[in-house]
């Protein structure tokens, strides 16, 4: 039998995950998936997990970024790219870091910093709004607003 807390955060996590993709694919993003397997880590300064390709007779490492592959593509033409994947970076472990995750990049041609972040709150807002029922949540000991528009430096 389930925690309910367990199983509520579970529910959640897949929540805000489908949420996610249907406001990118709504907006004509397109979700790609990209190579987890590397011949050459790159895209973000972080130790990689290694492993070998034995019909390949090839070493490889665990993807530490999505970022390459996605700006590839922005360069051959897609002008709005994501992916929703997981991150693989062998850099210890704490309850403030897990060294597997699910990460969110994503990319849009012609777009600059106001134009992502517009993305950002709208994103955030729609998701908490739908998962959590509304924009002002618990955090610990504080109430968190996510009211629009946010302080942009």
């Amino acid at each position: 039998i389930v925690n309910p807390n367990v199983r509520d955060t579970f529910r959640k996590r897949a929540m805000i995950q489908s949420k996610m993709r249907r406001i990118l694919d709504d907006l004509g993003f397109l979700e790609i998936e990209t190579p987890v397997l590397h011949s050459q880590s790159g895209g973000a300064e972080a130790k990689p997990f290694e492993t070998y390709h034995n019909s390949m007779d090839m070493d490889l490492t665990l993807r530490i970024a999505t970022e390459l592959h996605l700006k590839r593509l922005i360069i051959g033409g897609f002008e709005r790219v994501y992916e929703l994947g997981r991150i693989f970076r062998n850099e210890g472990i704490s309850t403030r870091h897990n060294p597997e995750f699910t990460s969110i990049e994503l990319y849009q041609a012609y777009a600059d910093y106001d134009d992502m972040m517009d993305l950002t709150e709208h994103l955030v807002c729609n998701i908490a709004d739908e998962v959590c029922g509304g924009l002002t949540l618990p955090y610990g000991d504080y109430t968190v607003s996510l009211e629009r528009p946010w302080r942009r430096v």
